[in-house]
């Protein structure tokens, strides 16, 4: 195995589309529903990861990859004061977001994890959302210092996915 985390590129979009729906479907099972998780397709997801690759001003990604085969990803964004797509409000620990972190279950445990998180957020301070019944991502970022501030969303278009906001500080130890 070759592990190694880079910065997404323009090429990286079809395999990012294929890599999200797999590890919707792993991460999201027995939290929606079975027909929903079928419903998403590569195709579906195309257009969102174009979008963030292909313009002129390509979105702050990374792509975990085992032998050069993307496996997972990261991406982040700064979100301007007062905007927000959750209705919870800005996070006290600034604008910076990291709106997806996700893994092939297959590669989940080997570090890439640590290391997606390490080259979207370094030790920055930052804010999350994630699924409230997700408890080992919840484990996984408690671990680099993320903690719930009590904000808390329903996703209507994911079957009223219920998530909670987790935030920390700069400066985190790393371990």
């Amino acid at each position: 195995m070759s592990l190694a985390v880079r910065r997404a590129a323009r090429t990286d979009v079809e395999r990012l589309a294929e890599v999200h729906v797999r590890c919707w479907q792993e991460t999201y099972r027995g939290m929606l529903s079975e027909g929903f998780l079928a419903s998403q397709t590569p195709d579906n997801r195309l257009p969102l990861w174009r979008h963030l690759l292909e313009s002129t001003e390509p979105a702050d990604a990374w792509v975990a990859c085992d032998d050069g085969v993307i496996e997972g990803f990261a991406g982040i964004r700064r979100v301007p004061s007062g905007d927000s797509w959750h209705s919870a409000g800005p996070p006290s620990s600034g604008a910076l977001e990291l709106w997806g972190l996700y893994l092939l279950a297959s590669h989940q445990g080997l570090g890439l994890g640590r290391r997606l998180l390490e080259a979207a957020l370094g030790d920055s301070a930052a804010s999350l959302w994630v699924a409230a019944e997700n408890g080992r991502a919840i484990g996984f970022y408690s671990h680099f210092g993320f903690t719930p501030d009590g904000a808390a969303d329903v996703i209507p278009d994911w079957e009223n996915l219920r998530e909670i906001r987790l935030v920390r500080p700069g400066q985190v130890p790393r371990s």
